[in-house]
This record gives structure tokens, C-alpha cells and sequence, in this order.
């Protein structure tokens, strides 16, 4: 009878660790889930346009690399930037090689869902009109642009 015992040990003790090892491989192995939350949200906060060149193309570009990248953007244009907004500007392209003038990179923007608010007020003084604004730009007060700040995930200023 002793000799049953001392031969039930080892296997009780390989039980005892192969259960708990097979349950954690078979948890590793199983597939991600998908996510259950939206894609992040991110406000990107412009505040200069002629002034700081290459800030602005630098925005712009970011804003671009995000929503190709599946994140949600808001471009929040106030003070001069709202000049970014304005389809009687033309600016060809911030200085350097490479570089895309900056209305192709707005309406790339657009086309991928980008949204754009314009400070009502800050456009008012630039006199940027409702008539003066590009495809997919939008006036916007107060309560909008706090809207926007409370549903982004992130913040990055320019």
C-alpha cells in the first residue's frame, strides 16, 4: 500500500502544475478581442497661421498622420489661424522640400472626417465670413469648442 502512495504523489503533483500552465497557455493563445471603445479623440488647438509657417504646416500634417491612422481629430482654429479656414487665401506650402500646400492637407482632412471649428469671434476680427469658409469648416461659439475639449482624449496645441 505505501509503494501505491509514493507513486500517486508525482502524478498528483504533475496534475496540480499542468492544469494551472495548460489553463494560462490556453488564455495566451486565444485571439485578441476587438476593441469596445471608440477610436481616441484628439483636438488639435491652432492659434497661429502666416506668423509661425512652419507650426502650421506642422499641425496640419499631424492632424493628417492621425486621422490616417484611424484616430478621430477636431481642429480647433482661433486667433490668426482661423486664416487656415479662409478659402481666399492661398498658400501654396510651407517652406522645404516636400512640403504640400496647406489647402491640399485641409482637404485631405475633410475627406478622411476630420472636423474643423472655427472661432466665431476670432474670425469676426479677421473678417472670415460664413461665405469665406472651405468645404467642411464650420463657425462655432463657446459652447462648441468646450464640447469639443470635454469629448477629446487628448489635447496637443500649436
Amino acid at each position: 500500500m505505501r509503494r501505491v502512495e509514493f507513486q500517486l504523489r508525482p502524478a498528483i503533483i504533475v496534475l496540480a502544475l499542468a492544469i494551472p500552465i495548460t489553463g494560462f497557455l490556453v488564455a495566451q493563445a486565444q485571439p485578441p478581442k476587438a476593441p469596445t471603445q471608440n477610436a481616441q479623440h484628439v483636438l488639435i488647438h491652432m492659434k497661429e497661421y502666416i506668423a509661425e509657417i512652419h507650426e502650421t504646416q506642422m499641425g496640419l500634417e499631424l492632424a493628417d498622420r492621425l486621422l490616417r491612422s484611424g484616430v478621430k481629430v477636431t481642429m480647433w482654429l482661433e486667433l490668426r489661424a482661423v486664416r487656415m479656414a479662409d478659402n481666399r487665401i492661398v498658400r501654396p506650402a510651407a517652406p522645404g522640400s516636400g512640403a504640400r500646400p496647406f489647402s491640399d492637407i485641409f482637404k485631405s482632412l475633410i475627406e478622411q472626417g476630420g472636423q474643423v471649428l472655427v472661432c466665431r469671434h476670432c474670425a469676426g476680427l479677421e473678417e472670415v465670413g460664413e461665405e469665406h469658409l472651405r468645404e467642411g469648416a464650420r463657425l462655432v461659439g463657446v459652447d462648441d469648442v468646450a464640447k469639443a475639449i470635454i469629448e477629446a482624449d487628448k489635447i496637443v496645441d500649436y
